[in-house]
């Protein structure tokens, strides 16, 4: 791996709360820390970069201007001031902006390659000029290409739903992480979650081609999704999540009995800002519940009260749940 590889999002997010956590005084045991990072040489390498970017950073912010920016409304943040008084705002400020540029610079090879891209929180509804249409969802990007004979879309990003107009001289692929998935029918959906993707088909069906070298295929009705990856090709057809799938087209998430931490994470997508747990225990609690993407900081409240958790906001751009 050379030093200029790019560090997937995932990774430089991770790293990030690593950094924030250590740099705060709020790391009492550094073993799960060092054990993050050998365990794969990106982990280091994200880790470097955040400690670079520390350094490039320290001036900006630590200056007064950064830290108005940051600082709450009067009576805005009322947790203990022992709690407090060990996050260091600098620090805070330091790691925010890092966890941003990072996200920024990752960003730059989509942005070159696509011809539609949502922002944080955004969701954009694209018509092509056959008819069909694309909804795309938050921190999502797509590449066209249409010619005689093939109407081909690059997932380059994130998640979109499809809804086909019927041509039988060009079929209508979806190319995502290696797969590629053609309309046998006329709306379906398709994710990229870390190296895998995932794909559910809301009317008719669909082809999946898997990735990998397997040469394998299958057919996803309605109703039904399919996970696949490099590695393992495609997985099996499932039933029952379609609608779980779908439900962001409607304004919602729905969870049923997830841990704490992917909650925050997929909530995460819709917020312009940074959402930290502080504490495996907190982290691997459950949660049921429907959620609206229109408001994720009315989700973390909701979430914080349900479960009794504290918090700390620096603004609601950068807020902390702790047990």
């Amino acid at each position: 791996m050379t030093a200029d590889t790019a560090i997937p999002s995932e990774i430089a997010e991770e790293a990030a709360r690593w950094f924030a956590e250590r740099d705060s005084g709020l790391l009492d045991d550094m073993s799960g820390l060092d054990a993050w990072l050998n365990a794969d040489p990106r982990h280091a390498q994200a880790f470097a970069e955040m400690e670079i970017i520390w350094s490039d950073l320290g001036n900006v912010a630590g200056s007064p201007a950064v830290r108005q920016s940051l600082a709450p409304p009067p009576m805005a943040m009322q947790p203990p001031r022992r709690f407090v008084s060990r996050w260091m705002p600098t620090a805070l400020a330091a790691a925010s902006l890092a966890l941003m540029i990072l996200g920024v610079a990752n960003d730059w090879p989509t942005r070159w390659q696509a011809d539609a891209m949502t922002a944080t929180g955004e969701q954009r509804s694209i018509a092509m000029p056959d008819g069909s249409r694309i909804l795309l969802n938050t921190q999502s990007a797509v590449a066209f290409d249409y010619a005689a004979g093939r109407r081909k879309i690059r997932l380059l990003k994130g998640e979109a739903a499809f809804t086909i107009a019927p041509d039988r001289t060009r079929p209508f692929t979806v190319e995502a992480q290696g797969g590629s998935t053609t309309a046998l029918g006329t709306r379906f959906l398709v994710r990229a979650v870390g190296n895998s993707s995932q794909v559910s088909v809301t009317e008719h069906r669909v082809r999946v081609a898997c990735p990998g070298g397997h040469g394998r295929t299958a057919d996803v009705g309605e109703g039904q999704s399919i996970r696949y990856d490099d590695a393992q090709g495609c997985g099996t057809l499932e039933t029952g999540k379609v609608a779980d799938a779908d439900a962001w087209t409607q304004g919602f998430l729905t969870f049923e009995n997830r841990p704490l931490s992917e909650v925050v994470a997929e909530l995460g997508r819709y917020h312009k800002g940074y959402v930290q747990l502080i504490g495996e225990n907190v982290r691997d609690r459950r949660v049921s519940g429907v959620f609206n993407i229109h408001d994720p900081v009315g989700a973390i409240a909701r979430l914080q009260a349900s479960l009794g958790l504290k918090s700390a906001h620096l603004t609601d751009r950068l807020i902390f749940l702790y047990g």
